[in-house]
């Protein structure tokens, strides 16, 4: 394992992304509002201080006049401040001393980074703060001064006004795409364009692995989480940003709109929902989640809660965490201003010690606004969202020196989202933020299907959705190399990833969970089925990995029907498609895949029972047709799929008066969308017949061959004695000689189908309508002969009129 260098926040380009509250927060909906047109070369802004058990004092932010920009308030309601002083205990402190003879309360202090929160109502609090010679830097975290009603307590998801007026919640691009019934983890293009279908078959994750899901909290009562979420691990921040180990401080606040409630629970199924045959599986469904709550009930996420949810991260020495979501109330977090630079250091401290501790963090890149372009994060240039809890700024330059967060953090994995493309290429979804040096991997997030609160599912939109995957594959990776960094988890990520272009799109390219758990290990060639499971008869695609770059590989073995080779590429990955037959009996089976090298592999599989095929329902078993008759076979099958049906001689068939071999013949139809299907043969041979039919669907799933029925074809009748004509010589008889049993081009008398009697009975056929084309050549005979034709004819048809009319005798 190589780590990668750590890179400054510079080379990343400070990113911004508006922010409101977890609705848009929630990079689950459009965010962003970011003018594009006049790109701009960003700068950094300052490096977080590198958190150890003895750190160099931080420098103090430049105590600048407070540019137009700032929105520190005049009232004198409860305000909430960040009050950065040098990481240690004595220096905080001393810190903590300063905010209390500021006039100030705290709130809660992390003596590893130095950091206090405090809240106060003394209009003069952050200029007294900032004179201590303690304090490094403070500011406040918000722009809305503290509310609560009267008699209220103030520590009741207390901190936000009402959810705003702009922003998310009121532009929110999406996106709800539907809710949907138990899916019975039917497998959906997220999962397969991350392979985690494969990689489940070789590593689920480990229960040593826990995922931090910084969110809105998640309903642990799911049944497609209830196994997966640790409660000692779990914490709400959401209130003070004071950690709160009660199970009701972590939950999805029930009185918070939707799009806020759903969000944590959500993200948690794409993770790590669990692999149970019901609902949804995630990426990693072997790790553990804990809900770390950084959302509040109006939807923000501040400052506070942010730095507690990473902080609590660490302490709980989690293996990575996921934040779909950015800080509000700013979009971008500017270091020049006095009022915001505090808090962008303050919780970059805390995620730069989340990694101290062994933490590899994920984030949303964000979402563009309603009506608006995606937001190139590398040259961005205004912001006329924010500040998203009072009154906007237009025109707000960002342009230099400000960044999201957490996504713009020295160290996190920043996630785009793609979609799915024409010819199994991918796409950035229309709504996601790019950036060249911006975005690190990029991963589905459109109509991605989840778990949300209440036992349900739903498809959202968003990066938001996308970032789960990528902290999903992170936790396989930590599952496989357990004492890796982060910096070398995300090393891994980046350089197994797919390599899809543009870089300024899709980073590094579509996040692989099958290369997270089978490359960089020494394992040689690995192959594997999806979810380890092949179905008879269905078109699959086996993924590996290990082969020497350019060997041809296929599969080998009697079971199956299509086996094509390929090519393994580059990095001696391959993709080989193959079907086993439908008649391959279920259960365990092992086949190899070998390469022209000399490489091999052998893969186990758990053969599924092929679909059930066609049934047939005309003709029924021991049915006879009167020889010269169309055979009209009909039976169900699937909706609109293509059914092909076979009737080939069960022995020696008669033609005439000798023994012949007649050939199966076959004929392809298209069912209906009642799944009813229809197939005419004729000109079929005197003898027993065998009718069967094969289902091959619209996703191109070939069925068993269903139940053969058994049925024969009569003779005709023999000639009257000297009657050399072969004129019929009953009333209602069927023609017999030439053209009896293969009928002239264009003759296709009716498909009419006996069905037998009492055993040992055989029913009367209905008279065979007689036509002018069948009796055509009786015009070369001698005159007497041809009107005697010519009555038969005649009457003949009268007679197979009043025949047709009449039911039949089942007494005779």
């Amino acid at each position: 394992m190589i780590s990668s260098p750590r890179r400054p926040l510079a080379r990343r380009s400070t990113r911004a992304l508006g922010g409101a509250a977890l609705a848009a927060v929630l990079v689950l909906a459009p965010v962003t509002a970011f003018a594009a047109d006049a790109p701009a070369t960003a700068t950094s802004s300052p490096a977080p201080a590198t958190a150890t058990s003895s750190p160099a004092p931080t420098t103090a932010v430049p105590q600048l006049s407070a540019p137009a920009s700032s929105s520190v308030p005049t009232a004198v309601d409860a305000m909430t401040y960040v009050v950065n002083a040098a990481p240690g205990a004595v220096t905080t402190d001393a810190a903590s001393a300063a905010v209390v003879a500021a006039g100030g309360t705290v709130l809660a202090r992390w003596d590893e980074i130095g950091v206090v929160t405090a809240r106060s109502t003394a209009a003069d609090f952050v200029d007294r703060v900032r004179a201590s010679s303690a304090v490094g830097s403070a500011g406040p975290t918000r722009t809305a001064a503290v509310r609560t009603a009267a008699g209220a307590d103030p520590r009741d998801d207390a901190g936000s006004v009402p959810a705003p007026t702009v922003g998310v919640q009121s532009t929110g691009l999406a996106e709800r795409v539907t809710d949907v019934a138990d899916p019975a983890e039917e497998r959906g293009w997220n999962d397969q364009a991350v392979h985690a279908a494969e990689a489940r078959a070789v590593q689920p994750g480990s229960r040593d692995v826990l995922v931090g899901v910084l969110d809105s909290g998640i309903d642990a009562t799911h049944p497609d989480l209830a196994s997966q979420v640790d409660p000692a691990a779990s914490v709400g921040c959401s209130v003070d940003g004071v950690a709160d180990s009660d199970p009701a401080a972590w939950a999805p606040s029930p009185d918070a709109a939707t799009s806020t409630r759903e969000h944590g629970t959500h993200v948690a199924g794409v993770i790590a929902a669990a692999d149970d045959g019901r609902g949804v599986v995630g990426v990693a469904p072997g790790v553990r989640l804990a809900s770390v709550k950084v959302v509040d009930a109006n939807g923000f996420i501040y400052p506070e809660y942010a730095i507690c949810g990473y902080m609590w991260a660490a302490q709980q020495q989690m293996d990575v965490t996921n934040a779909s979501l950015f800080v509000d109330p700013w979009a971008a977090w500017c270091s020049a201003d006095p009022d915001q630079a505090p808090a962008l250091e303050a919780v970059a401290r805390a995620v730069a010690w989340s990694q101290h501790e062994g933490v590899l963090d994920v984030a949303a890149a964000g979402n563009a606004a309603t009506g608006a372009v995606a937001v190139d994060l590398a040259h961005k240039t205004t912001d006329s969202l924010s500040p998203n809890d009072s009154t906007p700024q237009s025109g707000r330059d960002v342009s230099q020196g400000c960044a999201q967060l957490p996504a713009e953090v020295d160290g996190v994995v920043t996630v785009s989202s793609a979609q799915q493309g024409t010819g199994g290429s991918i796409e950035k979804s229309r709504f996601s933020n790019y950036g060249a040096g911006v975005v690190d991997l990029t991963a589905p997030g459109s109509a991605v299907l989840s778990t949300v609160p209440g036992g349900g599912f739903a498809a959202l939109s968003g990066t938001s959705m996308a970032a789960p995957h990528v902290a999903g594959v992170a936790a396989l990776l930590a599952s496989v190399h357990p004492d890796a960094t982060p910096a070398q988890l995300r090393d891994l990520l980046t350089r197994q990833a797919g390599g899809e272009t543009p870089a300024e799109y899709f980073g590094a390219g579509m996040v692989d969970a099958f290369a997270a758990v089978t490359e960089d290990l020494s394992l040689g060639p690995v192959v594997v089925a999806p979810d380890g499971t092949l179905r008879a008869g269905a078109a699959a695609t086996l993924r590996g990995t290990g082969f020497v770059p350019g060997e041809t590989v296929r599969a080998e073995g009697d079971a199956f029907d299509e086996s094509t080779s390929t090519v393994a590429d580059e990095r001696g990955r391959v993709q080989l498609p193959v079907r086993l037959s439908p008649g391959t009996p279920p259960g365990p089976s092992t086949f190899a895949v070998v390469g022209s090298s000399g490489a091999s592999a052998v893969v186990d599989v758990e053969v599924q029972e092929a679909l059930a095929g066609p049934v047939v329902t005309s003709p029924s078993g021991g049915a006879r047709v009167p020889s010269g008759q169309d055979v009209v076979v009909e039976g169900t099958s699937i909706d609109s799929a293509r059914v092909t049906v076979t009737v080939e001689p069960a022995a020696e068939v008669l033609a005439s008066t000798r023994a012949v071999a007649a050939a199966a013949v076959s004929t392809t139809v298209r069912a209906q969308q009642d799944g009813t299907f229809s197939a005419t043969f004729f000109g079929l041979a005197e003898g027993d017949w065998h009718v069967s039919a094969v289902t091959r669907t619209v996703d191109d799933v070939v069925s068993a061959t269903g139940p053969v029925v058994l049925f024969a074809v009569d003779p005709l009748p023999a000639p009257a004695p000297d009657d050399e004509s072969g004129v019929p010589v009953g009333p209602g008889a069927a023609p017999a000689g030439q053209g009896s049993t293969s009928p002239a081009p264009g003759a296709r008398p009716g498909g009419t189908v006996l069905d037998a009697g009492a055993s040992g009975r055989r029913i009367a056929a209905e008279p065979a309508r007689a036509s002018s084309d069948a009796l055509a050549w009786t015009g070369s005979e001698p005159g007497p002969v041809a009107l005697a034709a010519l009555l038969i004819v005649v009457f003949g048809v009268v007679g197979v009129g009043v025949g047709r009319r009449r039911p039949v005798d089942d007494g005779r």
